[in-house]
């Protein structure tokens, strides 16, 4: 990754050597001949203040609104400080690649927001209901945390040197009728031990613990609020500061249009980022974010009773289940994927990200570029990008619909592979796409027009770029 950022970098700077001679400017500014009480700012801002207040911007919006689900737990797994540097690189590792999937294509992000939420919001009015019957509190964000792999249940077990295979139930073990169980209920810190002697934990979803809780196996926990926001690393503040960049950033974009100043292409992206970033970080704002490690939903003294376990390996989802051995069964992690796969959700969803997304930079469309290609392809480039989630679904959708008929059946099957490869075709001209409007809004930070450099009121507003 960094051989090729590298490459990237040095082939923008290489291309913008040939395109144009390399020259700088050195700003003048005087100084007080005599102490004052006040020195106003230069009215002036140079590439490196562009670029530094963009990037940060852009990591704003990119990584810092990010919400995973609780990752994988390493219990007593690779001891020692290599250890350490192993599972801290895997969990850098796995925000980074959804950084980056965020930098190509921020509206695959909201897509997964937004499916998150409608998923909770299904599941959240029952177990709303048996919390109030339980008398405990219970929010949108405890379903959301119960979605996002932050609930276990633990038991004590006294199973130590048995085969964690063993102690599971298979299915022709799942009993007809069952007895409550009495745990222990977790009212403070969920800091229990994983359980490592025997893996004698379960990780619960909604689904589960509603099923649980309607089998009358379970009783709702006490977890109040501010335990899930002790648990959560993304507090209000933490929001609130990225916020307030992105805001500062559409200020800045909208103060530089009014006055009819240059914008540079790199801003006007970075405002296409701001855009889908305010509307993921509402989608999010109830959302826990970046919970380390799961909080105990119950837990008891003993052995998880087989009431439980049964009820588990009953209601679990049974793709999970053919993929997953019985001693891993209820400990993997949650897969980061999409909550509410209904195809008209993620379809309409898609649509509305790719217009905010895509957009903005057609903002561009009449702005200084190195060449006239170059503008053609950001046009080009742009429309499509923006109008890429609309063609998707109506055309390669409909497209079937209205040419089956025409064809005979024979060609049927031959006219699916045509539209399948289209699309994949379609996909692959909008990840060129993207990567050409992000190649060259650092390119053409080389050829701006002197108004560009122009600082606005703006400048004098703290940020953190």
């Amino acid at each position: 990754m960094r051989s090729s950022s590298g490459y990237i970098f040095v082939l923008i700077w290489a291309y913008s050597q040939v395109a144009q001679a390399y020259t700088t400017f050195e700003p003048e500014c005087t100084n007080p001949k005599e102490t004052v009480n006040f020195v106003a700012s230069p009215p002036t801002r140079g590439t490196l203040d562009i670029l530094w207040s963009s990037l940060f911007t852009i990591f704003a919006c990119t990584w810092s609104v990010l919400h995973l689900n609780v990752p994988e737990q390493r219990d007593d797994r690779d001891p020692g400080r290599w250890g350490d540097l192993k599972w801290g690189m895997k969990a850098i590792w796995l925000k980074t690649k959804w950084m980056l999937t965020t930098v190509i294509a921020p509206e695959f992000l909201l897509l997964y927001a937004v499916s998150r939420l409608n998923n909770a919001r299904r599941y959240h009015p029952r177990l709303k209901f048996y919390a109030d019957a339980d008398r405990v509190p219970w929010t949108l964000a405890h379903t959301t945390l119960a979605n996002m792999g932050g609930f276990v249940v633990r038991g004590t077990s006294d199973r130590v040197g048995k085969d964690p295979e063993s102690s599971l139930p298979t299915r022709s073990d799942v009993p007809r009728t069952s007895t409550p169980a009495t745990p222990i209920q977790s009212q403070n810190n969920g800091s229990v031990p994983l359980l490592a002697v025997a893996k004698e934990w379960y990780i619960l979803d909604s689904d589960t613990i509603i099923r649980l809780r309607y089998e009358g196996h379970i009783v709702l926990p006490c977890i109040p609020q501010a335990e899930i926001d002790e648990h959560s690393k993304g507090d209000a503040f933490t929001k609130v500061i990225a916020a307030a960049q992105i805001i500062w950033t559409v200020a800045n974009t909208t103060t530089r249009a009014y006055r009819s100043l240059a914008t540079s292409q790199l801003e006007i992206c970075v405002l296409a980022f701001c855009v889908c970033a305010l509307v993921i970080y509402a989608v999010y704002w109830s959302s826990p974010k970046d919970v380390p490690v799961p909080i105990t939903f119950l837990q008891w003294a003993g052995p998880i009773p087989s009431t439980i376990t049964a009820e588990f390996i009953k209601f679990a989802d049974s793709d999970r289940i053919d993929r997953t051995s019985k001693a891993e069964l209820g400990h993997r992690p949650f897969r980061n994927d999409f909550a509410d796969k209904r195809k008209d959700v993620l379809s309409y969803t898609f649509i509305v990200g790719a217009l905010f997304f895509g957009a903005p930079h057609l903002f561009a469309w009449n702005f200084t570029f190195p060449t006239p290609a170059e503008r053609i392809m950001w046009r080009a480039s742009s429309l499509y990008c923006s109008l890429f989630g609309l063609y998707m679904h109506f055309l390669l959708r409909d497209i079937g619909i209205l040419l089956m008929p025409h064809f005979p059946k024979s060609l049927h099957t031959w006219l699916g592979k045509f539209i399948r490869l289209l699309g994949y075709v379609s996909l692959l001209a909008y990840v060129l796409g993207r990567l050409f409007l992000i190649v060259e809004m650092f390119r053409t930070l080389f050829f701006l027009p002197p108004s560009a450099y122009i600082a606005t009121w703006t400048s004098s507003v703290p940020t953190f770029g």
